[in-house]
């Protein structure tokens, strides 16, 4: 369990937490709804990491792909994006979007900037 210290760290610095640890599929990417996007959590080999669902080369989604190692394979062409940096292999494709992950205990929190009118680019609450 997160302690409330940790927790009041990582809220004040943008992020929430969206799914456990157990949570994760293995090589299949875990879908989690939050802030009105659809994140991917993605157990690499070397930690957790956070994409958009969606493949910029055709905007399908990647819920369907495979992880392998630090990078996801989407499931449509096959195209290998490098969960750490977003980065295609092909550079005739966009990069993926990336989100900052924390890794709590047994708590994933991501922290996606800019994602809701409601907040600032600081991912604050705007009043």
């Amino acid at each position: 369990m997160t302690n409330s210290t940790e927790s009041t760290n990582l809220s004040e610095r943008g992020y929430s937490p969206v799914c456990e640890i157990d949570d994760l599929q293995g090589v299949m990417p875990t879908p989690v709804e939050h802030k009105g996007k659809t994140l991917l959590i993605c157990q690499g080999d070397s930690e957790v990491f956070a994409v958009d669902e969606i493949c910029p080369h055709e905007n399908r989604s990647m819920r369907y792909g495979v992880v392998r190692g630090d990078s996801i394979i989407c499931p449509h062409h096959r195209y290998i994006f490098n969960l750490e940096s977003g980065r295609c292999r092909r550079r005739r494709c966009a990069p993926v979007e990336v989100y900052d992950t924390e890794v709590r205990d047994d708590t994933v929190w991501v922290r996606v900037v800019g994602a809701s009118e409601d907040e600032d680019d600081d991912g604050h609450a705007q009043h």
